[in-house]
């Protein structure tokens, strides 16, 4: 899997539509076969270039739309409410100060 994954990030699409031919004279590496044998082994332009289509079916980005179905046999709860929960808590934010208190903090022993 990690070969693959390797072998398909080898070929960047190219910068520009393909409807602009390829400039042929760059040697451009499309596969880990092709670094292999002309990087690694050191035969140059062993695998001759060829205009190929870059536009991949792996490449392109595809909508799935997926329906979430609900099951109609289930019956909803209702939320359980607390009757006293008012009471219990109050607004949290009535309990915030305005400000930071010092703390008297003795220095570190060393």
């Amino acid at each position: 899997m990690g070969l693959y994954l390797l072998n398909i990030s080898v070929d960047t699409i190219d910068e520009n539509p393909s409807y602009i031919p390829e400039d042929l004279s760059i040697n451009d590496q499309e596969s880990i076969i092709e670094i292999i044998v002309e990087k690694v082994l050191g035969y140059e332009n062993a695998i001759a270039e060829h205009d190929d289509n870059d536009t991949n079916e792996r490449s392109k980005k595809s909508s799935i739309k997926i329906d979430l179905i609900t099951n109609p046999f289930i019956e909803e709860k209702e939320q359980f409410i607390c009757p006293n929960s008012k009471a219990l808590f109050p607004n949290p934010y009535l309990k915030l100060s305005l400000g930071y208190i010092k703390i008297d903090t003795p220095p570190p022993l060393i």
